[in-house]
């Protein structure tokens, strides 16, 4: 996998953000790849491969709220 040289990303929120967006687009692709398939056994593993990828948005999402909260304390302890 390449990686493209685009602006750095400024912050931990930014690149789950980002990773959420490019799991999505994959989820997506997959998922209509399925919906053409011709072969079941095709469809079958395209299926799959969106499930993997709607398992992964789900672990970024749960990351994002663990930040948010982490974010929240930080917060509430500096009184800022």
């Amino acid at each position: 996998m390449q990686i493209e040289k685009t602006a750095q990303p400024g912050s931990m929120m930014e690149i789950l953000t980002e990773a959420i967006k490019k799991e999505q687009e994959s989820y997506e692709y997959y998922y209509r790849a399925a919906s053409q398939a011709a072969k079941p056994a095709t469809r079958k593993m395209l299926l799959n491969l969106a499930g993997w990828e709607k398992g992964h948005i789900e672990e970024l999402e749960n990351h994002v709220k663990e930040l948010k909260a982490q974010m929240e304390a930080d917060r509430a302890m500096t009184g800022g």
